[in-house]
Order: structure tokens, then C-alpha cells, then sequence
């Protein structure tokens, strides 16, 4: 058989110190488990996939790194190419895909980019044996040990890898697990210990919900590392940060599916109450100067316009987050559930399925510029902390912007001033107020913003009864200002979502939505979100409006989005990756 397997030589030279680590990753993607290693310390000396593409692009950003455009998993292929006879290294990284699957099915999932999960092949299931199980991609990872015995391996898998196995009686799609047993069972046998790990990647940084399944070995002979995550968190019991405890709620499921808040959530130490720890909003990942078609322009801006499924989905979303002037909501009846902005997006797949709705009210920084033109650009990026104030602009019509902290210019009869401000009511009882130039406090699950930005003015001299959303958007100067205008400003807060500690934005908030009912569905947008929005959701520094990325990324939207949302999330590799790295250390300061 001819082989076609193809070999790419690094494209740029390597220049290794002695105590250099380094690290060969299979089944390498577009590369978010390699970027998080190397952060963590390790170097990369070789990445290995089937799909040219993807390795182009792995190849662009880590160029010092051989590469292999192969498949691993099946000796019958043409461009076969054993995991064995990849290089030695001291750390192993594989983002694998798992379950009971036949030749056939392996074709399939590597021809178009698809997952293993869920195939149903019953004919398999019926039959399954030793040499079918060899060519489950995870076994890539234990013919790498057997060969060379890297002292770290690290893999990473959707949650339900747990269930691989032969089907349950009247279960096709849910194996019993005892493949995984078998799998696991041989790394013990090499030499390993281990450790299983289920994290989600909102705690981390990253701007989704993305729960998945990581399991660290180690030589038996290296001290066992620090992988519990404990993530600083608001104990309300105790009122005070704790270093939150990871906890299960009810097991691993049959299915192997493992989520945040249904299987298992975070527990105060002391107390033993649940808390929650500070997320990452979707917000950080969207760019805001592109709010998409108004859905009743679809058909005269040459769009099909949207079906009718489509529409009732967008009306349950906006009826759902109706305090919200956006909302993420899934573009597919089948998959995802809506969240508005200050919530993490929810698990990005390989397919550009999530949509944004919108009132056309820009939710985040603006400003206005001297000559009273609106300018939008995307909010920087939150992290998990969010030490980001929350962005606010207060601009002389004729002047340079101003912050909320700085005077304004001397007032005459009639100059006319745009202003855009935001400040945070506490969500918690006895907690001060954030004003408008101070850092937002923690964002976390159980504590909804009620409103993130102004939808619309106030008349001139009005009371909040006569807030106008239509007639006045914030993308327009308010109206001349006189003496006796106190109420020329929607203030936009925040109130605790279903709670009894109401606070001074709720009137507010109940004006604010009955003026948004006013707008029809036909005047809201709709847009899916870009590639370079889904490559921030997933922790890829990505090109933005006046913003160049790192990250280096080509191709079409179906082929980006189907590369990031079967990448790992870097942040979370990274910081298994620094606790891998810190035992290495430990033995040799031993030795």
C-alpha cells in the first residue's frame, strides 16, 4: 500500500536550552492544548492530525514544532501513521475523541470534521472486540506510552468518555463503561497514576460554558501534583472569599455526562454551603459594532428572511431577558439555550449555530467623538476577576470625551451633550454601591445584571414615565439641556434578579421594559455570530475591529467555527499544564 502520510519538517529552527521540556501533541486541532502546555512551560517539538487544514494553521502559530498530517488511528488507512513512532517527549497532550466506533464510522467523523459522540451503530455494538476498541483514538495515547513512557500525559475528551463501551440493553447510544475501565486499567499497568478531572471552562477565562473531561497521569515514581481547583469565590453564609471546593452533587451518570451545576457544583470550605465562581461573560467575546440586519430589512438587504421557527425562538429569547437590550439565542431548535450578554455563552460546537438579537441599542462602549459622530468598538476583554470597569462615556458635543470622574466644560444656554453612563447597585445586601469610574464587582451565576446600558433617553425635563426608547437612542446627542432638567438621563443599573433585596433600579427596570415592548420583533437584529467572535468564546486571541490578535486563523466561517469549537480551551490546559510542570520540578530539586 502506498502510504501518503506526510511529514512537515518545523518551519523554523529550534533552539533548545538543556532543561528545556518538551511535549508532542496528537490529535492537535487548531491548537488550544498545545498553546496551553507552552504556556504552562513545555515546548512542543511535534503536532499530528488528519485534516490538513487544521495543521496549516497549527503549523502558522506554532511553526518551531514538526508536524504530521496523518491518521493515527486506523493501520489500514493509506495515511496511516503510528503514534509510536512519534518522538520521545516528557509530556504527552491529546484532545481525543472516544466511544465504541466502527471503521466506518471513523472515516465519516474524520471526513467531515464530525464527532464520534452520539453515532449510533448497533451493528458495532453487537460485535464489539479488542481490535475494533484499538482504534478508539484515546488508544493512540496508550500505544505512546507503551513506546516511549513520557513521564505526563495529559487527555482531554468530551465527559462522556466514561461511558465508552458496548451499548446498554435498549441504550444504543450509552456504552457501560467498560472500555474506559480497560483504558484506564492500562496506564496502571505502565506505571501511571491518575487523576480525573471535571472542569468548566467559564471559571477559567474563557467567555462559554464548556464542560469537558481531562485526565492527568504521571509517573508513579513523581510526587502526585496540586489538582484540586479551588477558584476564590463569595460565601454570603460566611461574607467573606473563600477558596471554593470542588463538590459532587450526584455522580457520574450512565451517560458519562457530567455537567456544572447538575452533577457537581463548588462548595464553601467552611461552611459547606454552595457558592459560585466568578465567570466570564459572553460579553468579553462579542464585538459590538456589528449588530447585525434588522429583521424586518432582511429580504431588501438580499437575506432570506427568517423562518417561522426562527422567529418564535427569537420572541421566547427576548420575552425570556426582556430587561436585556441583546440576547445570545440558538439559531438551531436543537441545540443551546438563549443567554443574555453577562452570562457565558453556551458550549460552543464545531458547527456556527448561536445567533445575536437585538433591540439596535448598542449594550456596551460607546462614546461620541468631537464632531458628534457614534462610535461603537467591542468592550475589552473581562476576565474572570473583571477588573474592567464597566465602560461609560460622557462627551462634550464639541470637545474631546470625558470620564464620569472629570468635570464637565463650563454649561451654556444651549450646548447640546451626549452621554452615555452606567453604574453597578449592589446585588447583595450590605455591599456599597460601584459608581461609574470603580471596578465592577465579581459577576457570578446567581446574581443577574437587570440592566448593563441606558436603552434610551428621557424627555427633556420628563419623568421616567416618559422614557422613549424609539424616539431618542443612545447613538444621538440628548436634547439641549436647560436649568430646571434633572431628569435628562436613563440610568442604567443593576437589581437582583428574583429576589427580595430590591434596590433603587427596580422602578427603573420596570419602566425600562415597558418601553421595549414597544418595538416589534420586525425592528429587532439579527445576526450569527463571526468566526472571529467564536475564536474569543474559545480562548483565542483572534483578530478584532482595532485589534490585531496573535492567534493566526484563514478560511471560511464553517471551517474556522468547526476549528474552535473542537479546540481545547488554553486557559484550561495551561493551568493543568503549570500544576504538571511544578511536580517535574519538585523531583528534580529532590535529585
Amino acid at each position: 500500500m502506498t502510504r501518503t502520510a506526510t511529514h512537515r519538517p518545523a518551519g523554523r529552527r529550534r533552539r533548545f536550552r538543556h532543561d528545556d521540556l518538551v511535549a508532542v501533541d496528537l490529535f492537535s486541532g487548531f491548537g488550544g492544548l498545545t498553546r496551553g502546555i507552552e504556556t504552562a512551560g513545555f515546548t512542543t517539538i511535534m503536532a499530528a492530525n488528519h485534516n490538513t487544514y487544521k495543521v496549516e494553521v497549527h503549523e502558522a502559530n506554532h511553526p518551531h514544532a514538526e508536524h504530521w498530517i496523518a491518521d493515527l488511528v486506523d493501520p489500514e488507512s493509506s495515511d496511516y501513521h503510528s503514534a509510536r513512532d512519534l518522538p520521545a517527549a516528557d509530556l504527552l497532550a491529546a484532545g481525543v475523541s472516544c466511544v465504541n466506533h466502527s471503521h466506518a464510522n471513523t472515516l465519516k467523523a474524520y471526513e467531515q470534521g464530525l464527532t464520534l459522540f452520539g453515532m449510533n451503530d448497533p451493528e458495532f455494538e453487537s460485535r464489539v472486540t479488542r481490535s475494533e476498541r484499538d482504534r478508539a483514538t484515546a488508544n493512540c495515547v496508550l500505544h505512546y506510552a507503551a513506546q516511549h513512557h513520557p513521564r505526563l500525559i495529559l487527555v482531554e475528551c468530551t465527559t462522556e468518555l466514561t461511558s465508552w463501551g458496548p451499548a446498554l440493553p435498549g441504550r444504543a447510544k450509552v456504552g457501560d463503561g467498560s472500555t474506559y475501565r480497560w483504558w484506564l486499567k492500562q496506564f496502571s499497568d505502565l506505571g501511571y497514576k491518575h487523576k480525573i478531572l471535571y472542569l468548566n471552562s467559564m471559571f477559567f477565562g474563557v467567555g462559554q460554558s464548556r464542560d469537558r473531561y481531562y485526565a492527568a497521569f504521571w509517573d508513579r515514581r513523581l510526587p502526585t501534583p496540586d489538582l484540586d481547583h479551588r477558584p476564590e469565590s463569595w460565601c454570603g453564609h460566611c461574607d467573606r472569599t473563600v477558596e471554593a471546593v470542588w463538590s459532587w452533587k450526584t455522580g457520574v451518570p450512565p451517560t458519562g455526562s457530567v455537567r456544572y451545576g447538575k452533577q457537581y457544583n463548588y462548595r464553601c470550605p467552611s461552611c459547606r454551603r454552595e457558592v459560585v465562581p466568578p465567570m466570564t461573560p459572553s460579553l468579553a467575546a462579542l464585538d459590538l459594532s456589528d449588530l447585525g440586519t434588522r429583521i424586518g430589512d432582511r429580504e431588501q438587504a438580499g437575506k432570506r428572511p427568517l423562518a417561522a421557527a426562527t422567529m418564535a425562538r427569537a420572541e421566547r429569547c427576548r420575552s425570556r431577558f426582556a430587561e436585556f437590550p441583546a440576547v445570545l439565542m440558538p439559531a438551531k431548535a436543537t441545540h443551546g439555550s438563549e443567554r443574555h450578554l453577562w452570562q457565558p455563552m453556551s458550549t460552543q460546537t464545531s458547527q456556527q449555530e448561536t445567533a445575536l438579537l437585538t433591540t439596535g441599542a448598542i449594550v456596551a462602549a460607546h462614546r461620541h467623538n468631537g464632531d458628534g459622530q457614534h462610535i461603537t468598538r467591542p468592550m475589552d476583554t473581562v476576565t474572570s476577576t473583571h477588573e474592567k470597569a464597566v465602560l461609560l462615556a460622557v462627551d462634550n458635543y464639541q470637545g474631546a470625551p470625558r470620564g464620569a470622574n472629570v468635570p464637565l466644560p463650563t454649561q451654556g444656554g444651549s450646548e447640546t451633550l451626549g452621554l452615555l453612563t452606567a453604574g453597578v447597585v449592589p446585588y447583595r445586601q450590605n455591599t456599597i454601591p460601584t459608581m461609574h469610574a470603580e471596578p465592577m464587582p465579581t459577576v457570578t451565576a446567581d446574581q443577574i445584571p437587570g440592566l448593563l446600558t441606558a436603552a434610551g433617553t428621557i424627555k427633556n425635563n420628563g419623568g421616567l414615565g416618559e422614557a422613549n426608547y424609539r424616539a431618542h437612542p443612545l447613538s444621538n446627542p440628548l436634547g439641549t439641556i436647560v436649568s430646571s432638567g434633572g431628569q435628562a438621563l436613563l440610568f442604567s443599573g443593576w437589581h437582583k434578579h428574583n429576589g427580595t433585596n430590591e434596590n433603587a433600579t427596580t422602578t427603573l427596570v420596570a419602566e425600562w421594559r415597558a418601553a421595549l415592548a414597544e418595538i416589534a420583533l420586525e425592528d429587532c437584529h439579527f445576526r450569527m455570530l463571526g468566526a472571529h467572535e467564536i475564536g474569543r468564546a474559545c480562548d483565542f486571541d483572534v483578530d478584532f475591529p482595532d485589534y490585531k490578535g496573535t492567534f493566526a486563523v484563514w478560511g471560511s466561517a464553517r471551517e474556522q467555527t468547526d476549528g474552535f469549537g473542537n479546540a481545547v480551551s488554553p486557559a484550561v490546559g495551561a493551568w493543568i499544564g503549570q500544576r504538571l510542570r511544578a511536580i517535574l520540578h519538585t523531583a528534580e530539586c529532590a535529585a
